[in-house]
């Protein structure tokens, strides 16, 4: 992969201590020795990726919608601030638009807008956006470098995306990869993972995905959503595990 910036040692080590803390946990090791890393998470690391198509089960009718998608997505970010009824753009008042540089190397992939990305000072910080952040830095990737979009662009007042939207949400989701055309691909939590890949979170993180999708092949990682590892620090260790084969895997 490309490198994003050079970044010093004592920036990942403090990053990476950093995302743990965040989340309620004072040091990765403890006094006693733990196999945190036994011989089978080394197996599922060194593993080849599965062939899996980016699609999920869908249901024999799916709710046409109302306008044509945009063919670039510069329009469709305009069009998902004015309100337009695109999918997942009528759960909520408030719409927020994905971001990011075209043609990224990675497209990091949520159910909802919980995560805001940005250089500028008025850009809105939240824990989940922090612990991101770290992650991605201790594998050595800025998060403002790679393109972040969410399954619905409007906050549902449940704060959870219903089941019934995932196959609409996820065909319009494979419709901005299109135009976006990321090398690799990080798809946070449950809702994401079923939508786009028609599996469960926890058989989909035990290796990484070849994607087909419009002629191109990517590297897909599923690990769990940052709010998930803030509420329950004990899966910081899986997830951790789960972004060093993405980084090994996007390194070659």
């Amino acid at each position: 992969m490309e490198e994003r910036g050079e970044t010093g040692a004592f920036a990942v080590v403090e990053s990476f201590t950093g995302w743990w803390e965040l989340a309620g946990v004072d040091s990765a090791v403890g006094e006693s020795a733990i196999n945190w890393l036994s011989d089978d998470v080394t197996a599922n690391a060194s593993r080849p990726p599965v062939e899996s198509a980016i699609a999920s089960k869908q249901p024999e009718q799916v709710e046409t919608p109302t306008i044509a998608w945009p063919s670039d997505i510069t329009t469709l970010c305009e069009m998902v601030v004015n309100g337009a009824p695109l999918p997942g753009n009528n759960f909520g008042p408030v719409r927020t638009a994905p971001i990011g540089p075209l043609n990224p190397e990675v497209m990091v992939i949520s159910d909802i807008p919980d995560i805001w990305v940005g250089n500028e000072a008025n850009t809105p910080t939240s824990a989940n956006t922090i612990l991101l952040r770290r992650m991605m830095v201790a594998i050595g990737i800025d998060l403002t470098q790679c393109y972040c979009s969410w399954l619905a662009s409007s906050m549902p007042s449940t704060g959870e995306v219903p089941d019934q939207s995932l196959p609409e949400l996820a065909d319009f989701m494979r419709h901005q990869i299109k135009l976006v055309r990321p090398k690799s691909i990080v798809i946070l939590g449950s809702a994401a993972c079923q939508a786009l890949l028609g599996e469960q979170l926890m058989n989909a993180r035990t290796q990484l995905r070849n994607v087909n999708h419009d002629g191109r092949n990517m590297t897909a990682l599923t690990t769990f959503h940052p709010r998930t590892l803030i509420a329950r620090p004990a899966m910081k260790a899986q997830a951790w595990r789960d972004l060093q084969m993405f980084a090994q895997r996007v390194a070659e």
